[in-house]
């Protein structure tokens, strides 16, 4: 370091004296600038710190102003100035031992009375850009560091930034569930004791049509919009607005740091049209109409060394939904029908539950594999309360009365194809109903069971009418094997035939050109009132 100036010191007999220095400064070597702080003017503390904290940097013309009564150093009340002002380029500049250091610093460094104030107009903070950053000690013996700065880059960066702070189990653990995409705009304060305590780090996130992966939730919020603020890992929205599954939602969201865990809180509140939700099949899109206002809370808890939680409670009322479906699922507009969701899991499964109209109620686990899996449901449209889950992986259905004609002409236009490629649904399907309109004929108290079979699918069929198996083989001809079989359609009144009706829907005359090559053998069968015994073919 290099120093030119001029100095003088007065003492006037019988009065203050004078200090007086006006230098010019020049320096290769930022780091060695610890050598001459005073010490004694500045606290031992505060010297060991910026010894360590400024490393590196070229100075070519500091200057330093010096007036007043050395004995009345600070000067709290302006009594006299010391003043040392450097514009230091290409520095280092490590604030917090245990945070990331700025690096590549053009920063102007102001020592002012018993303070330091520091300037830059711009420097990179992991991978997003800090600009009109000021990092101030306002009073050396408080020996506390201030940092500002506005923050402007990709969403994504932010998070790894902290990441490698003491914030990581916060904010930075906040910012990993909570994952955001697009570029933010940021206002950062940074509130740091030179005396090893722990920092604060605060501010608000400016959003503008960015996105938001929920990672427990494994979703994705689009055009995102609004303001949130920060202390440390805990975090508090204004109110948001976004897209969710193709439409707007509202959305605010608070987090909170707790003793064993941190927790997320989300309520959300929208009118959505289910056919517009790009989740439904085509189908089955086309057959409902109008819209749903719900509300929803989200609860996701984190603990510090264990997986996620979450709980998601949602209420709505389909009132003005439509619905050209088959029974069950058929409605009018108008019609009340309240509804209740609860998904409740972690980051291997989770269960959802369901209630509509106070009599139909779901319950099902589901796989968070590399593809959704569909472990085990069952549904019951005449019940007080939710059923317990099925013991065995599979779909347990207790339906009202159907008509079963209705219902094949729904999944003869592919309703049912490609439900795979999404979600993994289970083989074993069991279905009840007290009534199954069918090729001309009511079948009774029905109960229906397919689950896979070496090489294919078996479907065991008991009712009033009818009791057999029928084994649908991938490479070989089918085989049913009826115990008994009661078959006379003049006991229902067939419908009209259409052009795509089943082959099971004319009542006074069965198709099978359609079907594959079929083994039967039926130990009692009555056909159209009339007994044929045992059949064999």
């Amino acid at each position: 370091m290099h120093a030119r100036g001029d100095f003088r010191y007065l003492q006037p007999k019988g009065e203050e004296p004078w200090l007086g220095i006006l230098a010019g400064i020049s320096t290769d070597d930022g780091a060695q600038a610890w050598r001459y702080f005073p010490e004694n003017l500045m606290g031992k503390a505060l010297v060991d710190y910026l010894s360590g904290a400024i490393q590196g940097g070229q100075a070519d013309n500091a200057t330093l102003v010096y007036g007043g009564n050395p004995h009345l150093f600070p000067y709290k009340h302006n009594e006299g100035q010391f003043q040392v002002l450097v514009p230091l380029h290409n520095a280092t500049f490590a604030f917090q031992p245990d945070w990331p250091a700025l690096q590549n610093l053009n920063i102007e460094l102001n020592f002012l009375n018993d303070g330091l104030w520091m300037k830059t107009d711009s420097v990179a903070l992991g991978g997003v850009t800090a600009s009109n950053l000021t990092a101030n000690i306002p009073d050396y013996s408080k020996e506390k560091l201030l940092i500002d700065a506005d923050i402007k880059g990709p969403g994504k960066a932010v998070g790894p930034y902290f990441d490698g702070t003491p914030l990581k189990e916060s904010l930075a653990a906040t910012l990993d569930q909570l994952q955001l995409d697009g570029d933010v705009n940021a206002r950062l304060h940074l509130d740091i004791p030179l005396d090893g305590e722990m920092t604060t780090a605060k501010g608000d996130v400016r959003l503008q049509n960015n996105s938001l992966f929920i990672k427990p939730l494994n979703s994705t919020l689009t055009n995102l919009n609004g303001q949130f603020s920060f202390v440390n890992g805990n975090l508090k929205s204004e109110p948001l607005n976004a897209t969710w599954f193709n439409q707007p939602i509202n959305i605010d969201f608070s987090t909170t740091e707790g003793e064993k865990a941190y927790q997320v809180a989300v309520n959300m509140n929208a009118s959505w049209q289910p056919s517009r939700m790009g989740v439904l099949p085509r189908q089955i899109e086309s057959a409902v109409g109008g819209a749903v206002d719900w509300r929803g809370k989200v609860g996701i808890e984190l603990p510090y060394h264990a997986g996620a939680r979450y709980n998601v409670d949602i209420t709505g009322d389909l009132k003005n939904i439509s619905s050209q479906l088959p029974a069950p699922l058929d409605k009018k507009a108008g019609q009340p029908l309240p509804m209740k969701i609860n998904v409740a899991g972690g980051l291997n499964s989770f269960d959802l539950t369901g209630i509509a109209g106070g009599t139909n109620h779901f319950n099902s686990r589901w796989l968070l594999n590399r593809k959704l899996t569909l472990d085990r449901a069952i549904w019951t449209t005449d019940s007080r309360s939710t059923p317990p889950l099925p013991e065995q992986a599979g779909v347990e259905l207790n339906l009202p009365p159907l008509d079963g004609a209705e219902w094949l002409a729904l999944f003869q236009k592919g309703v049912g194809q490609n439900a795979n490629d999404v979600v993994q649904i289970p083989q074993t399907i069991t279905a009840r109903t007290p009534a199954l309109t069918l090729g001309g004929q009511t079948w009774n108290n029905l109960s229906i069971v397919s689950q896979p079979a070496a090489n294919g699918t078996k479907v065991e069929a008991q009712g009033r009418e009818i009791n057999g198996t029928l084994t649908m083989r991938d490479h070989a001809p089918w085989q049913a094997a009826i115990r008994y079989l009661y078959y006379n359609p003049a006991t229902a009144k067939a419908k009209e035939p259409s052009a795509s009706t089943p082959p099971l829907n004319n009542a006074s005359r069965v198709d099978f050109s359609g079907w594959p090559d079929l083994q039967l053998r039926c130990a009692e069968c009555w056909l159209w009132g009339q007994k044929y015994g045992r059949i064999d073919r």
